[in-house]
């Protein structure tokens, strides 16, 4: 049984959340993006990242499609909540926040989704510890998973936003 849910993510206070292109331009409807960045076949791929800043924890959600030999399309969404200081929380919500997505292009695209988890599995890293629980929660909802050093989309693409953005911006809420 898939979800359906709404052409943009909400977040826990039930508030729409923003999905944007890499230029910053506003992506109306996520699903119908997706969809039509993945008309030919295109692997989709959904990863998130946090960032503690000060009281705040960030997060970063980012929907990569790539075609071969032509480049991709990026779009992200952002959300900062409460500092969230359990590693453990962090990272279950960093991955349900990825299989929330997943879920909702399933009808659609569920064999051509995959999530990329941002936690390492080599013990001498405090994530090493929660990698089976991850996976587990991906795979339980039918998705393929990627750890890293695979999980580019969110180790490396929601990282670099997560990272250079900073806290959401006061423009942000406006247009």
């Amino acid at each position: 049984m898939f979800i359906r849910l709404s052409p943009v993510r909400q977040n826990a206070k039930g508030q729409n959340m923003k999905w944007r292109l890499l230029t910053g331009r506003r992506v109306p409807d996520v699903l119908a993006f997706v969809f039509d960045a993945a008309k030919d076949g295109q692997e989709v791929n959904i990863g998130t990242d946090s960032l503690q800043t000060g009281r705040h924890t960030q997060f970063c959600t980012v929907i990569a499609i790539l075609t071969p030999g032509k480049g991709g399309r990026v779009v992200y969404s952002r959300e900062v909540v409460p500092r969230i200081t359990s590693l453990r929380e962090r990272l279950s919500k960093e991955v349900w926040a990825s299989v929330t997505i997943a879920m909702s292009l399933a009808p659609r695209l569920a064999e051509r989704v995959t999530v990329h988890i941002d936690a390492n599995p080599e013990p001498r890293f405090k994530s090493a510890e929660y990698v089976q629980n991850l996976v587990g929660m991906v795979v339980g909802q039918g998705f393929r998973s990627v750890i890293k050093p695979y999980a580019w989309a969110a180790s490396h693409a929601a990282d670099h936003i997560v990272r250079t953005q900073g806290l959401l911006p006061r423009h942000e809420d406006a247009a």
